[in-house]
């Protein structure tokens, strides 16, 4: 007869509350990748206006027309006008995207997530 001592193994109880951790990691990775998606494409979207080489503005509306128009084509949604700002540093506009999502979790609970990005864009 073994003893306890030569028993192994998980319990009942022992699978339920992994096989818990393990959904409850996959709910939440489900609920977040989207909105981290759509911040990888704000980023890459402001990245490749700053790494336009010879392209100036003409000014901060211009620059606020080009942010809006490569948000629209990529289908960003969860950044409007009034997160956008945009400054003129001599030769250069700086321009932010500072913005908030809030992602209904579980019953009367949320996620929120900040997002700042940054680019310097060329004026004329």
């Amino acid at each position: 007869m073994k003893t306890r001592n030569h028993q192994r193994g998980l319990t009942l109880f022992g699978f339920f509350f992994i096989m818990f951790l393990i959904g409850f990691t996959a709910f939440t990775t489900f609920k977040l990748f989207p909105v981290y998606m759509e911040n990888f494409t704000i980023r890459s979207s402001l990245e490749s206006m700053e790494g336009e080489t010879g392209k100036e503005y003409l000014g901060a509306i211009a620059v606020r027309d080009a942010v809006n128009r490569r948000f629209g084509i990529n289908n960003v949604t969860q950044v409007g006008l009034e997160d956008i700002s945009i400054t003129r540093d001599g030769q250069v506009y700086n321009v932010d995207v500072d913005y908030e999502v809030r992602i209904p979790f579980i019953s009367n609970i949320s996620l929120v997530v900040s997002f700042t990005n940054h680019a310097e864009v060329s004026a004329r």
